[in-house]
């Protein structure tokens, strides 16, 4: 039996969101014997429209929460590199490092089963008191300014007509998303365009050539943005084109039309599309990148995930920060209610710590990520790179290396990397 709201307790947590970052929270907090509640206003299973890579950070999470194995009975790619290919049609493809334990780096499956299977986790956990079709409304603060509760509606309520209810917890972890209502709520600014993409995704049957990588399209007709072919198993992919909303409020031109047009269109992609099928509707979301700082803790509330701004600039892959960051936001909570028994809302002071972890942890790989994605928008330096490491070993083992460690990222900044490139060998 799933746990019943209630509206005359103080739960220690409530967690506004049940996608990775929430659940993630949650569950951390419920197997340190924490009460939460967790409230998402869509009723699961729910589509979500994403890049659907399971990979590095994730794997670890998944791992530790022991979810892991639940992802892998769903249909599934299995990921070992990437492809990437530059503007003059030049092509490299290098590995992925292994993800621990495992002979492959990662999986790519439709988010809706992974957060399906995190959900699922979360509404059978004793600690845990699940709510969906709850749509939050507002935040409530005490005399003293601290947040301590929230307002709803509740889609499920028993006689079957929307509900006003009122929640009160030490803590409100905001997990909801690009267009977070805590977040709003509490006033903070959004990302700017600047640091903010466009995305558009559909589904594809029957695309020849799939393989065991990622492909990455940074190609005349696209760029600054880039078009991706994600295999996802049983013969189908995730097809979408990533552009940030700055360069897209520049075109006259919807982003449906530039990815059709690849599609189409491009010579190289255009003839593995023959026969192909697409499957439903191509849908859009917003990505808030990690180059964008935010904040993300306060007077008895966090955010995490994309309400929090914690995506890969460079890769656009949102999953893993936001298992992580909501891993991080459950050990914060954890230790400030160990510290300051009672019921009272939680510090900001008592929160801090979780804004430390993300600015040591999370935060050097995001802004590193960045300097690539800026780097990404120059046709010149792409044709560059991507055309020297398809003939020369050492261009191509910098890429790797770029790929898995954050040292060899910050290289990007120096002339030597360019002079490196540059280099004839």
């Amino acid at each position: 039996m799933e746990n019943m709201p209630s509206e005359e307790i103080i739960y220690d947590a409530i967690v506004v969101g049940a996608g990775p970052a929430g659940c993630s929270c949650a569950l951390f907090l419920a197997r340190a014997n924490r009460t939460v509640l967790i409230a998402d206003k869509a009723l699961f299973p729910r589509e979500k429209v994403c890049g659907d890579a399971v990979s590095g950070k994730s794997i670890g999470v998944l791992r530790e929460l022991g979810l892991l194995g639940e992802i892998e009975k769903n249909t599934h790619g299995v990921i070992n590199g990437t492809k990437f290919v530059s503007p003059n049609g030049k092509e490299v493809t290098v590995p992925f490092p292994k993800a621990t334990g495992m002979d492959c780096a990662g999986y790519t499956l439709p988010r809706k089963q992974t957060d399906l299977a995190l959900f699922d986790a979360v509404r059978h956990e004793p600690h845990i008191t699940a709510m969906q079709k709850f749509a939050v409304e507002e935040i409530i603060k005490d005399d003293r300014g601290r947040v301590c509760g929230i307002i709803g509606t509740d889609g499920m309520s028993s006689e079957n007509t929307p509900e006003k209810k009122t929640f009160h917890a030490r803590a409100i972890v905001g997990t909801d998303g690009s267009g977070s209502v805590v977040s709003r709520k509490l006033g903070l600014p959004s990302p700017t365009p600047e640091h903010t993409y466009m995305a558009i995704r559909g589904y594809w049957r029957g695309i020849k050539e799939l393989t065991d990588n990622i492909e990455l399209f940074f190609i005349d007709g696209v760029l600054p943005g880039y078009v991706w072919i994600f295999p996802i198993g049983g013969g189908a992919a995730n097809v979408g084109l990533g552009i940030l909303l700055s360069d897209m409020k520049k075109r006259n031109e919807h982003p449906n039309r530039i990815l059709m047009n690849v599609v189409n269109s491009y010579p190289s992609i255009s003839r593995r599309f023959a026969g192909a099928v697409m499957e439903g509707q191509i849908g859009a979301w917003t990505i808030p990148n990690g180059s964008f700082r935010k904040q993300n803790s306060g007077e008895g509330w966090l955010l995490s995930g994309d309400a929090a701004s914690l995506v890969d600039p460079f890769s656009g892959e949102g999953v893993g920060n936001a298992l992580v960051s909501g891993k991080y936001a459950a050990q914060t909570i954890q230790d400030a209610i160990a510290a300051t028994p009672g019921s009272e809302p939680l510090s900001a002071e008592s929160l801090m710590p979780y804004t430390k972890m993300v600015d040591d942890y999370l935060r050097p790989e995001m802004e590193q990520s960045y300097k690539l994605q800026q780097l990404s928008r120059h046709k010149f330096l792409l044709n560059l790179l991507i055309g020297k490491a398809a003939t020369k070993p050492k261009v191509r083992q910098k890429i790797i290396d770029m790929l898995a460690s954050d040292e060899e990222k910050k290289k990007v900044e120096s002339p030597w990397f360019y002079l490196d490139v540059l280099l004839p060998w």
